[in-house]
């Protein structure tokens, strides 16, 4: 009969579990209130159910609703071993006050917030079912998710053999459970008990933030606008009067007002700025969990701020290794400091030793007066006080609300501690552990690393770095000037004007030098230091090479990854580690001190660029970073221009300006644009392979040949230009002579876009090669320097001259004469006319047609060779005479324009190029059309539509 009427039940009991699954998407389930069994009118059935089914459960992880229905066929059966029973007395504990409490696990060790958490590896495979009750409810519910104390990352697991309670449950069974494992009040019957739905309530989403135990803070700031970038917008024509914040029809403006919110783990941020009659109105509202309370970080994502159990300042910084920290802070009288809202940068043990006896030992000061000069550490007047005073910094410091570079100010007057911030290496999935997937990146203090973070205490943060923190007081260059292994680094900065900016202290001001040692300077080239000791554009950039303007820690640098930064030249620094030998002989002070490795011995250092090595790393000042290196970083903007023209083999030029005996004026250049042949272009060109016979069969007829050195000079431009400041303009040469740079285009869609440049039509193959002071590009043909104007190269050609006849019975002359006409002039030779000698005789006598002919050879702009690309349907290219003829410009075989090709290209002369071309141009002659100029059509310039559109080279 008992089993009969439980199964009578059967049909609303499973309409309501499929109306609890219907909702499982929008909210979570419950359980069933008292209130929801009257309505539903199961109180009858489930009160003859028998007593034990009446009876509490404990464990968070039981689903209600699954529990009854095991129990439907063997209703006298329950599992002791899964669900616990308690007494009566304890019934209504967790739910019947108005606040709900979370049992604490004996034993365990509260930490942070946003605790740097080691991971239980020896409890990821504890049977969940062995796990404790944590906390007692009302019959027939379970407690909200509330994870067990030990999963907490601000508990520490303490030395006594005990393994606290760990959740090994999926993420799907999480999920799965908080359908049915939330409380009451936020389930699926909300608030009142009543039937209804979960999204109808309020609280069953409300965020953390909005949550109980959440403190507010808003800063407020307001300031007048003064630049343009803030001014009001006005609308439909409406004037920037102020009024209210939106306005139509010229009635009022409108204030842009930006608002954004960022949440981290334990924090929400809201930022509005509002502009106002003028004024920026700064807000800025944040929420996070009061001090004493904490969400955790392994829970759900909206997991609210819970009460941690936090110990004092004291006793959490011993739990973290620092006892020696602690007993010495407390020697020095500063008790009251763990009374405060302070953050510690505190040392472990075994490091603090370390730094302790080297001071004990030494009265101390750690190393003797060489030594000290040598690392620029001054511990003379450093007591035990002020290191405790320099790990000390006043108030409460999360480090996710640091920013990279920031000083954080000790108590130590004068003394900061700069936090920076690095990306993690890449790992492999098999050995990342749980602070690697907590904090994505790794941080420094004074270049220290930080091992653990965010331990919060009653009164303050904890922070462990790995080794003593040395006061940061001098700069950058200070540290080099007391250095007596950099005296050539040291002349050299103050000569380039360096040191001023090495001196400079400030929020913004953060450099890491990479500091050759004297040891290294001696390793270069005499003549590389004699022009770096005479102060030119060389030492200058050298010196840039090897600064950042960032703060770079050796941390930075990945064991088994390239890390890769940039320098003040914005030139690639990469560094990796690599097994190094040591073969230098330690000194009396470094093997005291431990320095150095034994001799022949490989050890792992940092390497730049795969040449210098990093022989002392993270000497910290107030500006930044030193890291001694053993060799002079090598980069061409470096270098003069001989070691340019060596390292890229161009060795032909080299060669005529070592013979001609300038190889010291050219490398004396500064601010200069080189145009240096390849050695390929020197064969290709007559002139070119001229002066290799010179080289190879007189050789010393070159010094002092004058004009090899116009030659040479007039590859020479001024002043410095790389390929971005290019423009179609003529640029001075060293010797008197104008270049001529053109720009083209290559591709048939975007003709806007220049990617191809010439100098004297000659073309830029490979550019930007930075030199000392200046910039080296690499062209395809020699320069010949031009003697003539277009009508003298006409003139002094024997090929040219019918061509030549019929220009002097025209009014041009004075055109192709003109100094500054950049023209293009296409050239039939003789045996052109000779084919079509009627014709030729009959346009010498009309003046008309002669002139129009002659009109159509030439273009009023230079178009070299290289410039002419095929050109096919739709995109056809084409150019205008100077009587406004459109020709066809296309390249096949030869390049081509309209009927003709062309057979010679770029003779240049002073005011422009010839082409020699196989057949004269053949245009007809332009007809007045109603709808050319006269018409006033605005699109004269496109042309018909039958007629392909006007390709200008600029």
């Amino acid at each position: 009969m008992e089993r009969a009427r439980v199964r009578a039940i059967g049909v609303p009991f499973a309409l309501l579990l499929l109306l609890a699954l219907a909702a499982r998407a929008v909210t979570s389930f419950d359980g069933l209130d008292d209130e929801v069994i009257r309505l539903a009118g199961l109180g009858e059935d489930l009160a003859e159910w028998p007593a034990e089914l009446h009876e509490p459960i404990a464990t968070a992880d039981v689903n209600p609703f699954l529990w009854m229905l095991r129990h439907i066929d063997e209703p006298d059966r329950v599992n002791d071993h899964h669900y616990s029973r308690v007494p009566e007395a304890l019934v209504g504990g967790a739910f019947g006050g108005s606040e709900r409490e979370t049992a604490t696990i004996g034993g365990q060790d509260r930490e942070s917030l946003e605790s740097d958490a080691e991971t239980f590896a020896d409890e990821l495979g504890q049977n969940p079912d062995d796990r404790q009750p944590s906390s007692v409810h009302r019959p027939g519910l379970t407690p909200p998710y509330r994870p067990p104390a030990a999963q907490h990352p601000d508990v520490e697991t303490v030395d006594d053999g005990r393994q606290p309670p760990f959740d090994t449950s999926s993420l799907f069974q999480h999920h799965f459970n908080s359908f049915f494992n939330t409380p009451l009040e936020t389930g699926f019957f909300g608030t009142a008990g009543l039937p209804g739905f979960g999204f109808f309530d309020t609280n069953a989403n409300r965020p953390w933030w909005k949550g109980e135990n959440v403190c507010v803070e808003r800063e407020e700031k307001e300031e007048d606008i003064t630049s343009s970038d803030n001014d009001e917008v006005s609308v439909n024509g409406g004037t920037a009067s102020g009024g209210s914040s939106f306005g139509f029809h010229g009635f009022s403006t409108f204030n842009l007002n930006v608002q954004s919110c960022a949440e981290k783990q334990h924090k929400y941020v809201c930022t509005s700025i509002k502009n106002v009659n003028g004024r920026k109105r700064t807000e800025k509202l944040t929420r996070q969990c009061c001090h004493g309370y904490g969400r955790p970080r392994n829970g759900p994502p909206n997991a609210h701020c819970q009460k941690l159990d936090l110990y004092s300042m004291e006793e959490t910084v011993e739990r973290l290794g620092a006892k020696e920290f602690v007993s010495t802070l407390k020697k020095s009288g500063l008790d009251a400091t763990l009374e405060n809202d302070v953050t510690l940068f505190v040392v472990p043990d075994s490091a603090y030793t370390t730094f302790a006896e080297q001071m004990w030992e030494n009265n101390l000061v750690a190393f003797d007066p060489m030594a000290r000069a040598k690392r620029a550490i001054d511990f003379a007047s450093m007591t035990a006080r002020d290191m405790i005073l320099a790990h000390t910094v006043n108030g409460t410091y999360f480090i996710e609300d640091i920013s990279n570079e920031q000083l954080l100010k000790t108590d130590l007057p004068g003394a900061n501690i700069r936090i920076n911030i690095y990306p993690r290496g890449p790992m492999a999935a098999t050995v990342r552990d749980q602070s690697h997937a907590e904090h994505p990146y790794r941080y420094t203090a004074n270049c220290a690393p930080l091992l653990k973070l965010n331990r919060v205490a009653d009164r303050g943060i904890v922070h462990v770095v790995d080794r003593v923190l040395v006061p940061a007081r001098n700069t950058l260059m200070d540290i080099i000037e007391v250095r007596d292994d950099m005296t050539l680094m040291r002349t050299f900065l103050e000569m380039t004007g360096l040191d001023k900016m090495l001196r400079e202290q400030g929020d913004d001001k953060h450099y890491t030098i990479f500091a050759p040692n004297d040891d290294a300077f001696l390793k270069l080239d005499k003549d590389i230091r004699r022009k770096l000791k005479a102060g030119n554009g060389c030492a200058m950039n050298i010196l840039k090479n090897h600064i950042l303007d960032i703060t770079f820690c050796s941390l930075a640098a990945v064991n088994g990854v390239k890390t890769s930064t940039y320098n003040m030249l914005n030139e690639k620094l990469e560094f990796e580690y690599a097994m190094v030998g040591k073969t230098r002989v330690p000194s009396a002070v470094e093997a005291e001190l431990s320095e150095v490795e034994d001799e022949g011995k490989k050890t792992q250092r940092i390497r730049i660029n795969g040449f210098a090595t990093i022989e002392e790393s993270d000497v910290v000042a107030s500006n930044g970073v030193l890291h001694v290196i053993d060799s002079v970083l090598p980069t061409d903007s470096g270098m003069p221009i001989s070691n340019t023209l060596a390292n890229h083999n161009l060795t032909v030029f080299k060669q005529l300006i070592s013979d001609a005996g300038l190889e010291e004026e050219f490398d004396g250049m500064s601010n200069r644009t080189f145009f240096i042949p390849t050695d390929q272009a020197f064969e290709q060109t007559e002139t070119g392979r001229y002066w290799i016979r010179q080289l190879k069969e007189h050789p010393e007829s070159l010094r002092g040949n004058a004009a090899l050195k116009e030659f040479l000079e007039y590859h020479v431009a001024e002043p410095l230009i790389k390929t971005c400041g290019l423009e179609e303009t003529t640029i001075p040469t060293k010797a008197g002579q104008n270049v001529r740079v053109n720009l083209y285009t290559t591709n048939p869609v975007f003709t806007t876009v220049m990617n191809r440049a010439t100098v004297n039509c000659a073309r830029l193959v490979r550019f930007d090669e930075e030199t000392c002071g200046s910039v080296v590009h690499e062209i395809d043909k020699v320069l010949d320097v031009p003697k003539t104007n277009l009508m003298e190269a006409l003139s002094a050609n024997p090929d040219y001259s019918m061509f030549q006849r019929m220009v002097s019975l025209t009014n041009l002359t004075e055109l192709l004469t003109s100094p500054d006409s950049g023209l293009t002039l296409l050239v039939p030779k003789n045996d052109v006319f000779l084919e079509v000698d009627s014709w030729y005789q009959e346009t010498l006598q009309n003046q008309d047609e002669l002139e129009r002919i002659i009109r159509a050879h030439v273009l009023p702009n230079v178009i070299c060779c290289t410039g002419i690309v095929p050109s096919e349907w739709p995109f056809v290219r084409t150019t205008e005479t100077i009587s406004g003829h459109q020709l066809k410009l296309n390249r096949n075989r030869r390049p081509q324009v309209q009927n003709a090709g062309i057979t010679k290209c770029d003779v240049v002369a002073r005011n422009g190029i010839i082409h020699e071309i196989n057949d004269v141009i053949n245009v007809q002659p332009k007809r007045t059309s109603s709808t050319g100029a006269g018409s006033g059509n605005p699109f004269e310039s496109f042309g018909s539509i039958t007629r392909p559109l006007t390709f200008w080279f600029k």
